[in-house]
């Protein structure tokens, strides 16, 4: 006689075998679909994150290098080196605008005002400052030289943030305000490269001047639509480090009670 039993608790065994194979591969086919959607995507992400924060080192240490033309007055040439990764350097004669006024005996002076200041022949009778661009980008992200700090944004200009603060000082316990700036007057010019591109930084003229007679404060203005980095800016003017917030409609305007004030200006010129 045949056991039916038996050969029924046998078929059921073969039966919960496959199943069980099917749904290990299934999970196996599974796992291997979730990793490659969103595990591929992480590292990417993380890939990118790292491409820009070592770019963001390098353009510090480049900054730091170029800022010595407002440290020491002997020095007129900087070589730095900087690795692109597939990403892009941007220089240019146009950037932020800014204008510098200061108040002696209760009447505004423009800096551009070389009968006022007796600084050098490279102030005209316009009133702004071009700052110059030298950024480097990569995938939307942005990282500037601006005028002698270092700034952190995007393309679209939504956001930006301060890395490296610009030689610009209001010392409430001195009285006094120290405005050191880099002008960048090269021309509008664009490399890609995966490697390493070495950018020569020459100076072009140097203006430094101290007012000392009856000055009462200075003030710095940034249009709102003459910078890509107000918020760095207005970081950088931040009422905790001195200033005091002048309204001036949408524009970003910052004064320092100061009875001394030292203007040093330095155009150069970029070659790479």
């Amino acid at each position: 006689m045949i056991d039916r039993r038996a050969d029924s608790r046998a078929n059921d065994r073969a039966v919960s075998e496959v199943v069980a194979f099917v749904l290990v591969f299934a999970i196996i086919l599974g796992s291997v679909g979730i990793l490659y959607s969103t595990g591929f995507q992480a590292m990417d992400d993380y890939q990118e994150n790292e491409q820009l924060v070592n770019a963001e080192r390098a353009m510090d240490a480049l900054a730091d290098n170029f800022n010595d033309v407002i440290r020491y007055n002997g020095v007129n040439q900087r070589y730095g080196e900087l690795s692109l990764r597939d990403g892009a350097v941007r220089t240019s004669d146009s950037g932020t605008n800014l204008d510098i006024l200061i108040e002696k005996g209760g009447e505004n002076r423009s800096i551009a005002d070389r009968d006022e200041t007796k600084l050098s022949q490279y102030y005209t009778t316009d009133e702004t400052l071009d700052l110059g661009e030298f950024a480097y980008t990569s995938d939307g992200d942005r990282i500037a030289y601006e005028g002698g700090g270092l700034v952190r944004g995007d393309d679209s200009e939504d956001w930006s943030l301060v890395r490296k603060q610009p030689h610009i000082t209001c010392s409430d316990d001195r009285e006094a305000a120290v405005i050191s700036l880099v002008t960048i007057s090269a021309d509008d010019r664009s490399v890609q490269s995966s490697s390493g591109l070495g950018v020569t930084m020459s100076v072009e003229n140097r203006s430094s001047a101290v007012y000392t007679d009856d000055v009462d404060s200075v003030s710095i203005t940034i249009e709102d639509d003459d910078t890509a980095y107000n918020d760095a800016w207005d970081s950088t003017l931040d009422t905790d480090r001195g200033w005091t917030d002048n309204d001036n409609g949408d524009d970003l305007r910052r004064t320092c009670p100061a009875d001394r004030v030292v203007v040093t200006i330095v155009e150069v010129d970029l070659e790479y």
